[in-house]
C-alpha cells in the first residue's frame, strides 16, 4: 500500500513539472536569407526579457521552430527576420522596422507593438501556432 501511494505521488509530481514542445509555423518570408529571432514571453516580461528564444536559418518560405522543454503557462511570441544577418532589428522613420515581423495570433500594435492579452496562447500539452510575417506600413 505505501509503495503504490508513493508510486502515485511520484506520477503527480511529475505531471506538475511537466514540459511541452512548442512548434511555430512561420510563412510571409520573402527573402530566403538571414535569420530569424525568436522570442517566447511570459506576461510579466513581455517584450523585456524572453522565457525561451532561439534563432533560425532562412533558408525557405516556410519555417518551422520547435522548442522543447516548454513549462505550462501563458506566453506570447514574437519574431523578426534580420534579413542583412546584422543581430538586430533595422528600423527607419520613427523607429518602425524595416524587416518583417511577426507575433504570435498575428496581432498588430497601433502605433507600437501589440499587447501581451492580444498575443497570448496558452501551453498546456504539445502546442503549434502560426505567425505570418509581415512588413510595418504607416497607417
Amino acid at each position: 500500500m505505501k509503495q503504490t501511494f508513493f508510486l502515485l505521488m511520484l506520477l503527480a509530481a511529475s505531471t506538475l513539472n511537466a514540459q511541452h514542445k512548442l512548434t511555430i509555423a512561420v510563412d510571409g518570408v520573402e527573402q530566403t536569407a538571414g535569420t530569424l529571432h525568436v522570442a517566447v514571453y511570459d506576461a510579466e516580461n513581455f517584450l523585456k526579457k524572453p522565457a525561451y528564444g532561439t534563432l533560425a536559418k532562412v533558408d525557405r518560405e516556410e519555417i518551422s521552430i520547435n522548442l522543447d522543454n516548454v513549462a505550462p503557462g501563458e506566453y506570447a511570441v514574437s519574431i523578426f527576420h534580420d534579413e542583412n544577418d546584422n543581430g538586430k532589428l533595422d528600423t527607419g522613420a520613427f523607429g518602425i522596422p524595416t524587416e518583417k515581423t511577426g507575433n504570435s495570433n498575428n496581432a498588430k500594435g497601433t502605433y507600437g507593438p501589440p499587447k501581451f492579452d492580444d498575443c497570448k496562447f496558452t501551453v498546456n500539452d504539445d502546442t503549434v501556432i502560426y505567425i505570418t510575417l509581415t512588413s510595418y506600413k504607416m497607417p
